[in-house]
C-alpha cells in the first residue's frame, strides 16, 4: 500500500510540473487592440458658444471598426462654461446692459473726453484800456498830497501793456508843519507835489477768476506787475522820477475794469540848493473801460 501512495504522488508531482512547463514555454498572447478614436464626420458644423449662453455639442458620429469589433461608444464633449472679464459679472443686469468681453477677455476701451479751455473773460490784446484814478502820493516831507491821475494802456500782447499817467496834486501842510509855522514861521525847504508825468510797461503775471457768494458770477482778475519812469514838476521844481510795483486788475464786465496799483517812488528835488532823493509810496485806486 506504501508504495501504492508514492507511486500516485509521485504522479501527481510529474503531472503538475509537466503543465507548468507547458505553459512557460508557450507564445505570448498579443494585447486586445484598443477602440480607434470617434472622430467628428467630415460633414459637422462646428458650433460657437456665447458668454452666458453656453450650448450643448453634438456628439460626434462613431466610426465603424474592423470587421466583427465591437463599435466605440460616442465621445461626449463636456459643455463650454461661461468666461468671466476680471471683476465682470457675467449675468445680465436689470439696470445695466452685459457687456462684452474683448478678444482677450479685456473690457472694450472707454473714449476719451476732449479738452475743455474757457476764453478768457476780457480780451486785452490790440485794445486800450483808459481810466482814472484817486491816488495819495507819501514822500515824508511835510505834505499831505492827495491827487488824481487819467491815463491810458496799450496791450500789443495779452499779457504785456504801455501806458502813459499824468498825475495832479493838490499838496498842503500837515499838522505838525502847520505847528511849527504858526510858532516859528518857518517852512519846510521840501516842494509841495504838483505834477507827475509818468510812462512805461505793465505786465500781466497770471489770469484767475474767483467765485464769490452773493455776487451772482465770478470775479476775474489779473495781478500785474508794473515800472514807470518821466519827471516831476513840484512847486517849481522839475526833476527825474519814476515809481515800481504791483497791481491788481479785476474785470466787473468784459469793458469795464477796477484797478489798485501799490508803488514805490523815488524823485530828484532840490533843497536848500541840493539835489537829493526822495523816496515814496504811491496807492492809487482806477476805474476805467476798454476801447
Amino acid at each position: 500500500m506504501r508504495a501504492t501512495l508514492s507511486i500516485r504522488i509521485s504522479a501527481a508531482l510529474a503531472a503538475t510540473f509537466v503543465a507548468g512547463a507547458a505553459i512557460a514555454a508557450g507564445p505570448a498572447r498579443p494585447p486586445s487592440p484598443a477602440a480607434p478614436a470617434a472622430s467628428a464626420p467630415a460633414d459637422a458644423v462646428p458650433t460657437v458658444s456665447l458668454v452666458g449662453d453656453p450650448a450643448p455639442v453634438p456628439a460626434a458620429a462613431s466610426k465603424p471598426g474592423a470587421a466583427g469589433a465591437p463599435a466605440a461608444a460616442p465621445a461626449t464633449r463636456p459643455a463650454a462654461t461661461p468666461s468671466r472679464a476680471p471683476g465682470r459679472a457675467t449675468g445680465p443686469s436689470s439696470s445695466t446692459p452685459a457687456l462684452r468681453a474683448g478678444p482677450l477677455g479685456e473690457a472694450a476701451p472707454r473714449p476719451t473726453t476732449d479738452v475743455r479751455v474757457q476764453s478768457r473773460f476780457a480780451v486785452k490784446a490790440k485794445n486800450t484800456l483808459l481810466y482814472g484814478a484817486a491816488e495819495y502820493l507819501s514822500r515824508g516831507d511835510f505834505y499831505n498830497s492827495p491827487g488824481v491821475r487819467v491815463g491810458a494802456t496799450y496791450y500789443p500782447f495779452e499779457s504785456l501793456g504801455v501806458e502813459l499817467n499824468v498825475s495832479h496834486y493838490w499838496s498842503y501842510l500837515n499838522a505838525e508843519a502847520e505847528r511849527v509855522k504858526s510858532m516859528l514861521g518857518l517852512l519846510p525847504d521840501s516842494h509841495a507835489p504838483s505834477w507827475l508825468i509818468l510812462a512805461g510797461g505793465r505786465y500781466s503775471i497770471g489770469y484767475g477768476k474767483l467765485m464769490v457768494g452773493g455776487l451772482g458770477g465770478a470775479i476775474h482778475f489779473e495781478p500785474q506787475a508794473f515800472v514807470h519812469a518821466g519827471m516831476h514838476a513840484h512847486d517849481g521844481d522839475v526833476g527825474p522820477s519814476g515809481d515800481f510795483g504791483l497791481g491788481l486788475l479785476v474785470f466787473l464786465t468784459p469793458k469795464m475794469f477796477v484797478r489798485i496799483d501799490t508803488a514805490i517812488v523815488y524823485e530828484r528835488e532840490t533843497r536848500s540848493g541840493t539835489a537829493v532823493g526822495v523816496w515814496g509810496t504811491l496807492p492809487s485806486l482806477a476805474v476805467g473801460g476798454t476801447l
